[in-house]
Formats: C-alpha cells, sequence, structure tokens
C-alpha cells in the first residue's frame, strides 16, 4: 500500500464521516464523494492488474469467496434485478437510476475488503476518524444551533438560514427551533457510542471525553428523536454483552449473579449505563415539545401538563403511518409484488424518494427475497464476532462497541433512512469487514477448522 493510497482512504472516510449527503463539494453533476468512491475503485483494480493477482485471494478479494463476499454480490445482483423491475414497470427513469446508485456504495466493499487490514489501513486508524469527525460534526452544528438560537434568532434567522444552507448546498435542515440537523449526525451518534464504551471502559483519549460532552448535546439538539432510540438500544446492548462476557464463564444462575456483584468496575459500569439509558425517554419528550407544538407547555420533573384543548400534532409519527398503510396496500396487491418487489422508482404514499423507513422501503421495492439478502449480511456482522467467541476468544471493547452501534443503528434506519445510502452502507460495510477480519485472523491463529 502506497502513500497515495492512504491518503486517499483517509480523505474517503473523512468525507463520509463529516459530508453529510455527499454534495458538499461537487463538479456539476459529479459530487466529490463519487470522485472518492470511482477512485478507491479504479486504484484498486490498477493494483491488482499491475500486480497480477487475478487469482491471489489475499490481494484480489473479487475472488475471494467468503460468506460475505457472497452476500455482497447477491445484493449486487439483486440490485440490477430491481432497476430492471422498475423500468418493466414504467417507473420514472431518473428515480431508478438515483436508487440503483445510492446503493452501488456496496461495490466498495471489494477495495475496502483489501485496505482494511492491520499490514495496511488499520481498524484503529479508522476508528480514530471516525471518533475525530463525530466531535467536528458535533463543534459545527453546535455552533450553528447556537448562532440559530442567540444572534440571528430573530428577523436575521432567514438571512442565517439561507447563507448557511448556500454554504452548506442546502444539506442543513433547521428545526422550528432553530436547532440544525445534519445527517453526518449519525456519525455523531456511533462516536458517541464508541466513546461512552472506551471511557467506562478506561481505555480512553481526551477526545472520548470530548465526544461525550459535545456530541450527546449535538444529537440531543438535533431534535431527531431517532438518534435518541438508537443510543438507548445501543446502550442496552453494551449492557447485554458485557453481562454475557462476564457471566458465560460462570456455570449456575446463583454463581453468575456473585461474578457481577464481585466485580466493582462492572457494577459502576452497570450503573452509569442505566442512568443513561433512563435518561433518554425525558429527552425524547424534550425533542417531541420543541419539534411539534408552537407555544412552549410547563413541565416539571414528574409531569408534563398539556393547556385545555390543545394537542401536539406529531406530524413525522403520522407521516410514517400513512406510508405503512400505503406500503401494506402495495404488498399484498399481488404475490409476486411481495416477493419480488416492485422494482426501483416506486411511488409510495405519494413519495418516489426520501422515505423515512427503510426496510418496508426495502421490502416494498426488493421484495422478501431483497430484504433476506439484507438480513442475511446484517446477520453476518453479529455471527462473525459470535463465531470467535463461541471458540474462546475474547471479545474487547471495540468488539462490543461495534456490535452495539450497529444494532442502533439497524434501529435507526426504521426511523430515519440511512442503512440504504452511503452513509449507513459505509459504517455497514466497516463493521462487516472488522467482524470478518476477527473472524480470519482467529482462523489463522487456530488453524482452519
Amino acid at each position: 500500500m502506497n502513500k497515495f493510497e492512504k491518503i486517499l482512504l483517509t480523505l474517503l472516510f473523512i468525507e463520509v464521516f463529516v459530508g453529510g449527503g455527499g454534495r458538499l463539494i461537487d463538479f456539476g453533476v459529479v459530487s466529490i464523494r463519487q470522485v472518492l468512491f470511482l477512485l478507491l475503485f479504479v486504484v484498486y483494480v490498477v493494483r491488482i492488474v499491475k500486480l497480477k493477482a487475478f487469482f491471489n485471494k489475499e490481494i484480489n478479494t473479487f475472488y475471494r469467496f467468503t460468506p460475505v463476499t457472497i452476500g455482497i454480490y447477491l445484493i449486487i445482483g439483486w440490485f440490477a434485478v430491481s432497476a430492471i423491475l422498475g423500468f418493466i414497470n414504467g417507473h420514472p427513469l431518473s428515480i431508478i437510476v438515483m436508487d440503483f446508485f445510492r446503493v452501488s456504495y456496496f461495490i466498495l466493499y471489494f477495495p475496502l475488503a483489501y485496505y482494511i487490514s492491520s499490514q495496511r489501513f488499520t481498524v484503529k486508524r479508522i476508528i480514530t476518524l471516525l471518533k475525530g469527525s463525530a466531535l467536528a460534526v458535533a463543534l459545527f452544528t453546535i455552533t450553528i444551533s447556537l448562532l440559530g438560537k442567540t444572534i440571528f434568532g430573530g428577523e436575521d434567522f432567514k438571512p442565517f438560514y439561507d447563507f448557511m444552507n448556500w454554504i452548506m448546498n442546502d444539506d442543513l435542515f433547521f428545526r422550528p427551533s432553530n436547532s440544525v440537523f445534519y445527517k453526518s449526525h449519525l456519525f455523531v451518534v456511533i462516536g458517541l457510542v464508541l466513546s461512552l464504551n472506551s471511557v467506562l471502559n478506561k481505555k480512553y483519549t481526551k477526545v472520548d471525553i470530548a465526544n461525550l460532552i459535545f456530541c450527546s448535546t449535538s444529537a440531543v439538539w438535533s431534535e431527531t428523536r431517532g438518534f435518541l432510540l438508537a443510543f438507548m438500544i445501543s446502550v442496552l446492548m453494551i449492557i447485554i454483552l458485557d453481562t454475557k462476557v462476564m457471566t458465560d464463564p460462570v456455570k449456575g444462575i446463583q454463581q453468575k449473579f456473585k461474578k457481577l456483584a464481585q466485580s466493582k468496575m462492572y457494577l459502576k459500569k452497570l450503573v452509569i449505563l442505566i442512568l443513561v439509558f433512563i435518561s433518554v425517554p425525558f429527552s425524547y419528550q424534550y425533542m417531541t415539545l420543541e419539534r411539534f407544538q408552537e407555544e412552549p407547555i410547563p413541565v416539571t420533573p414528574d409531569v408534563v401538563e398539556e393547556p385545555a384543548g390543545e394537542e401536539i400534532n406529531d406530524i413525522s409519527v403520522n407521516a410514517r403511518i400513512d406510508f405503512i398503510i400505503a406500503s401494506k396496500d402495495i404488498l399484498l396487491s399481488s404475490p409476486a409484488v411481495f416477493v419480488f418487489g416492485t422494482g426501483y422508482g416506486m411511488e409510495i404514499d405519494g413519495r418516489l424518494n426520501g422515505i423515512e423507513m427503510s426496510f418496508l422501503d426495502i421490502l416494498v421495492e426488493q421484495g422478501l427475497i431483497g430484504l433476506f439478502i439484507w438480513f442475511y449480511l446484517f446477520f453476518l456482522v453479529f455471527y462473525n464476532y459470535y463465531y470467535i467467541y463461541k471458540r474462546g476468544e475474547k471479545l474487547n471493547t471495540l468488539d462490543i462497541s461495534i456490535m452495539s452501534a450497529f444494532m442502533g443503528l439497524l434501529l435507526l434506519t426504521n426511523i430515519n433512512p440511512f442503512i440504504n445510502n452511503p452513509i449507513g452502507i459505509s459504517f455497514f460495510l466497516i463493521a462487516l469487514i472488522i467482524s470478518q477480519n476477527r473472524k480470519e485472523q482467529f482462523l489463522m491463529s487456530r488453524g482452519r477448522e
């Protein structure tokens, strides 16, 4: 791996982690994300050709037929089928092309599966970039929100809004409270999960401490309730995995509880995580009131009172209910649609894109077959870790953090669409490759079974 490849990979990861929708920098119809995507793919193919590594599985990952690689081939192939079905069903060609290219980011699995390794671009480097990027996005969004709430909070807000979206290429979404949501907030939440577990396990840096403060503030101020639910499920996963790792070597329920009670570090971590877990619903309530109620409602620690005759019109939930009903009608229209999907470009509840529930969107457009392939790849992330764990390999802090953050992403994408676009796919691929590498390293150390 040469210096140019290292720089290219660094730029690609930073752009994904901080670049929001991917069009902060564009060159006409081509964005910086697309340029980096194509460049990395071309550089990797050139490396294969230059080294004549056509049948070398260590270099040519196209030829490395693992369960993960097979799953990637299946999902890319089904994307092509869904595009063809969309064309046959007369869906708008521009939307079909957009949907297909959005998920074509999966092709980066092949170069990333080669480059992400202890000998080339290390996992530690990727996690460092992710945490640093999360902190940068958190500080940026907090600053924008503060300016919107204070200096530009009155009549000056509209010029401020226009100016910021001009700079950010219309990639910022301002709430009624003038707080801001940015698509890279996903990595703010992921960075928060990774840093929280690092701090609680006393394996942290100054960036981890800063992330606890600023990433949590940024996530709450984004007023994106899905982030809170994702964070809550991630915290719950950390508790479950920590408990399992500690108690599995001990037989008997009584002995397991005794083992837990004797670990001061575990108990301290458990108490902190439980406090974090139970605090999330209060922040969720705050977000709902901020976003969907015009007049402030007095809030006490114990009760929330609504003025007589006034209700909170949660249009976000209402839109999702309409989407569920419309999807049900489409899926039950024929067995073929349910199994194979309608193809890309399908209009659902009057919308051709921007569907906010990823799994239903996948089911409608790609059918039961497509959804099964997606879930097969999700399963492999956890199975690879389970495989090495059941054979005596200890799960480290990063292993637990990645599984927990990934579980949070799977919940989040049912509320905010991330998993089927480059932002979510990028972390999905990272988690998939890291788990696969852990399994392969284990097999190499023990000998193939």
